[in-house]
């Protein structure tokens, strides 16, 4: 009876294999994104349609060291420097966070830009559903939440 357990275990190690950056590449290579690495980072990018020039619009990173992985994405927010649209942006944000539990909605201190932030372990590995269920539902809040946080700031 220990055995089967043992394989099971041994089979379970295999199928779950560390997130390494050529994973993540090989997963976005699979799921067709188009993309750059940097220095184990990866920018997801898109295309201008007038220009036909390409531009980062999402942001993963690999810390194998901390066996773990982030993902963020910039909405359509902005954070004013002062003023009474500061506080309610700041209110709107604690309340997006306390409504999407996976996410995190924050703001880029130098300028003000509302960002939407996954960070999970990779401690176990994670599989290519796993990896593109994280980028759906990350893309999927953004998507979800645009029309309130373009208001912010107005």
């Amino acid at each position: 009876m220990r055995y089967p357990f043992l394989l099971i275990l041994a089979v379970a190690s295999v199928s779950f294999a560390a997130l390494s950056t050529s994973t993540v590449s090989g997963y976005l290579d699979q799921l067709g994104a188009v993309y750059e690495e940097e220095d184990g980072a990866f920018w997801l990018l898109a295309e201008d349609s007038l220009s036909g020039e390409s531009f980062p619009i999402f942001y993963i990173e690999v810390n194998a060291s901390m066996e773990a992985c982030f993902m963020a994405g910039p909405t359509p927010g902005f954070v004013p420097e002062s003023g009474a649209g500061r506080a309610a942006a700041f209110e709107k944000l604690a309340e997006l966070n306390a409504t999407y539990p996976f996410v995190k909605f924050e703001h880029d201190l130098t300028n003000g830009e509302v960002i939407c932030t996954y960070t999970f372990s990779t401690e176990n590995g994670v599989g290519l559903e796993a990896f593109s269920a994280m980028l759906q539902v990350i893309f999927g809040t953004i998507d979800e939440t645009a029309a309130e946080l373009a208001t912010l700031g107005q």
